[in-house]
């Protein structure tokens, strides 16, 4: 490519659609403008513009699909996904602001193309909307993806994938703040009868009552299991549901009771002694709960 990359582009571009806008007496050749279109974002690449090689993956597509080869089609939507969102990566790196969301909007709209040459079921679907999904984690972007998380799950039958994607969503909500919809998430997994060994079930359980403490939902929207783990934990009954250790049980307890009680002080204590326990994302609620307990407390005061 010249010095100018750009009009270098637009040229070349714009020589390969006159190609196949010359139809007169012959058809144009489709798989020749495909592949000069492919060579074309190859360039691009290698120059480090991955939005031109975007655009250039799209002319591939588009010869594709005139060509009636689908499956072609949707993998080079793919490619062009990947460089758009590539180049908005890039201007996020570089702290360079886009109003219009250009690269990012052409991004979503490629894998969105991509998407809909799948079957409803097929594993090429749920992979394309989580990899969207965490590349918007990426941006930080973070509920635009739970959009994306959430379709996926729809795509998914198996229940291992199932399980590990319905507890990153709920660590996602929670980054999001929406703990509401968080504890619904949670109470889904423990009544979905997945077979869940014992770390998950203890970071699901564990989610479960930091988020409970602070939506603090009515009794009569909370499902049996999470009254039930409730009940559980401040007896010392032992069931499969709560494979704590002991100290982690007896620090939930005291978390439990000091919110009952409005005790912030020993809510603070209890948070110092059990940090080691939690993941980063329960600890983050923890400091929510915390929070929320104090700007609470000094309104009564």
């Amino acid at each position: 490519m010249s010095t100018d990359l750009g009009a270098s582009f637009n040229e070349q571009y714009m020589n390969i659609n006159t190609k196949l806008k010359k139809r007169f007496m012959r058809k144009p050749n489709i798989s020749e403008a495909t592949n000069e279109f492919i060579a074309l974002a190859i360039q691009c690449e290698h120059s480090e513009q991955p939005a031109f090689a975007g655009h250039a993956y799209v002319g591939a597509a588009k010869c594709e699909a005139t060509a009636g080869n689908f499956l072609g089609e949707a993998e080079h939507y793919l490619a062009a996904a990947r460089q758009f969102m590539k180049a908005e990566k890039k201007l996020k790196m570089l702290k360079f602001y886009s109003p219009d969301r250009e690269n990012l909007e052409a991004a979503i709209g490629c894998f969105m193309q991509a998407l809909n040459k799948y079957p409803d079921k097929s594993p090429m679907r749920t992979s394309i909307l989580m990899e969207l999904a965490d590349s918007l984690v990426m941006l930080n972007l973070k509920l635009e993806a739970v959009a994306y998380y959430e379709q996926a799950l729809e795509t998914v039958d198996d229940k291992t994938r199932k399980l590990m994607f319905m507890k990153n969503l709920v660590n996602l909500l929670i980054d999001c703040e929406k703990f509401n919809i968080a504890l619904e998430t949670a109470n889904k997994i423990c009544d979905s009868n997945f077979n869940m060994p014992d770390d998950i079930l203890t970071e699901i359980q564990v989610s479960r009552v930091l988020l409970n403490l602070l939506v603090e939902p009515a009794d009569d929207n909370k499902p049996v299991s999470l009254r039930q783990l409730f009940i559980d934990l401040l007896n010392d009954t032992e069931t499969e549901a709560i494979p704590f250790n002991t100290d982690l049980q007896l620090k939930l307890q005291s978390i439990i009771i000091s919110c009952m009680t409005a005790d912030v002080s020993s809510l603070i204590s209890v948070s110092s002694e059990v940090r080691q326990y939690l993941t980063t994302h329960q600890n983050n609620l923890l400091d929510t709960l915390i929070k929320e307990k104090r700007m609470r407390h000094l309104s009564l005061v």
